[in-house]
């Protein structure tokens, strides 16, 4: 899976005309785009509390139905047993940066063996930016090479397309919030990921900051920072990271922001 700004061959751009439900042949499209770019599926469970992040693994047609399969999470079998198992709604990013949203019936018959779950001829298209973001770990860094000497920010949060950090120095942050104005666009950048003794680096060819605020609560700036151009292999590779990190904190149970 890539986030938005990955070009597919498959054309699931849509005009104003579209906003609201898709039709069967696009919703078709859809689910093969979301199959071929590994993208991000939020999954619930209605009525239990159940909730993962998953990716769709297959598509098939079984007696002219298209199905799809997701690479199940941990219980998620074992949930539909529940008595009080509603629907199962999912949701997602399109290629448009738009929300997709849609409901299914649970079967029965998905508690003993394969899940294949019927492909929808609507999907609901809501007219609203979302981005999955988790918490970063601690420890997690943005540098921004292109300042002299570079800056490091601490990050406190991140997507696919961009992430919230603040400087971590005391004694830089006055001289340094000066030069971290809304609207700045900044090249060469880095995100670090630290994972006990290994360290993943994500080269960001270029990012805006977008948003600057004040936390309520210490008082420091916080910075928004959006990415614009990134390389594919560098997508691939902050892709692994926020997939990893999610199953991480799903099998602690833990609730994901979005």
């Amino acid at each position: 899976m890539l986030p938005a700004w990955r070009v597919i061959q498959v054309d699931c751009r849509l005009t104003m005309a579209d906003y609201g439900k898709l039709s069967k042949e696009k919703t078709h499209q859809l689910f093969q785009y979301l199959k071929d770019q590994r993208v991000l599926v939020k999954l619930v469970l209605k009525g239990t509390g159940f909730e993962a992040v998953s990716v769709i693994t297959g598509i098939r047609s079984q007696n002219a139905q298209p199905q799809f399969q997701i690479d199940c999470p941990d219980d998620f079998q074992i949930v539909l047993k529940s008595k009080d198992c509603g629907n199962l709604y999912f949701e997602f990013s399109g290629q448009d940066k738009v929300l997709y949203t849609f409901e299914i019936a649970p079967n029965p018959e998905w508690q003993r063996g394969e899940v294949w779950i019927p492909i929808p001829d609507e999907v609901d298209r809501i007219q609203r930016r979302r981005n999955f973001r988790l918490e970063a770990p601690m420890g997690t860094d943005l540098v921004l090479r292109q300042l002299e000497p570079p800056l490091k920010l601490a990050v406190l949060d991140f997507s696919l397309g961009g992430l919230l950090c603040v400087v971590e120095s005391a004694r830089e942050r006055i001289k340094k919030n000066l030069m971290l104005a809304r609207g700045r666009n900044l090249k060469n950048l880095e995100l670090l990921f630290r994972d006990k003794n290994v360290t993943t680096k994500i080269r960001i060819a270029e990012a805006t900051i977008v948003r600057v605020e004040t936390n309520a609560v210490t008082g420091n700036r916080q910075y928004a920072f959006q990415f614009k151009n990134m390389d594919k292999g560098e997508e691939k590779s902050l892709t692994k990271v926020l997939y990893r990190m999610q199953r991480q904190l799903l099998r602690q149970r833990l609730p994901l922001r979005d």
